[in-house]
């Protein structure tokens, strides 16, 4: 159903791409700028490879459940969610497989294929690729668990716009959606290592850069599935303390 829906909204997607093409080159042309001016350690196709393949990354997999939840509880449709005989997370999530899905082929390939036409990207190596595959499936349950753990809020507030886009900030900021994690200080990137939100997208990342491989790769692998664990576990406490506080609106 997830899928249907996105195919009924077609010019959605094609303004997507485009939203995403620009922001490519706007982020082109400013650190094109930066290596201009000398202050760049780093060679310049490295960095807009990693910050083409952060687009790659949260087109196909960064998904959203508060926009799922606070329509329905607006709209009071909730209360038939939950009449149903399976669990409300679970129906959110094979909902969203089916629009990450198609994110993936309309916005997640083509901006893959744009990197690799123009920015002379590597491809990796096949093991690696395979480990990519993974690597965004286990990011794309990372960041559903994540997202419904911030979405318990919505029983509470009844708007969830707001809650997603605190989220999707500090998610873009921490993952490496927006710049690559390797240029920062090492004391900030300790820091950035303690939290989940690298494994979303930096991961991934150096994952197909080659820059992790073999027991590297595994670790990635291993520290994704570290995080969904905790942070679905902290989503179901959440939701039993949300059951009690549910009020909608209509319906």
């Amino acid at each position: 159903m997830g899928f249907r829906e996105m195919t009924a909204y077609r010019f959605n997607a094609v303004m997507s791409l485009v939203a995403s093409i620009l922001y490519l080159v706007m982020v082109y042309a400013i650190w094109t700028a930066i290596d201009a001016s000398g202050q760049l350690a780093v060679p310049l196709s490295g960095v807009l490879t990693y910050v083409l393949l952060g687009q790659v990354v949260s087109n196909s997999v960064f998904t959203d459940v508060e926009g799922y939840l606070s329509e329905r509880v607006r709209e009071g449709t909730i209360v038939n969610e939950l009449k149903r005989p399976v669990s409300l997370r679970l129906q959110i999530y094979c909902y969203l497989i089916g629009k990450t899905l198609f994110n993936t082929l309309t916005k997640g390939l083509p901006v893959l294929v744009i990197g690799l036409l123009f920015l002379d990207m590597q491809t990796p190596s096949m093991l690696n690729a395979v480990g990519f595959v993974v690597a965004l499936l286990l990011s794309f349950n990372l960041v559903f668990a994540f997202s419904f753990l911030t979405s318990m809020l919505v029983f509470w507030t009844e708007i969830g716009w707001g809650i997603r886009a605190m989220r999707s900030n500090i998610q873009d900021v921490f993952s490496g959606v927006l710049f690559p994690l390797y240029l920062l200080p090492a004391r900030v990137a300790y820091f950035f290592d303690l939290l989940p939100f690298q494994a979303m997208a930096d991961g991934p990342i150096r994952i197909f850069t080659m820059d992790a491989t073999g027991m590297q790769m595994l670790n990635i692998f291993g520290l994704q599935i570290f995080w969904i664990i905790i942070i679905a576990v902290l989503g179901e406490l959440a939701w039993r303390k949300a059951k009690k506080k549910m009020t909608v609106q209509g319906g």
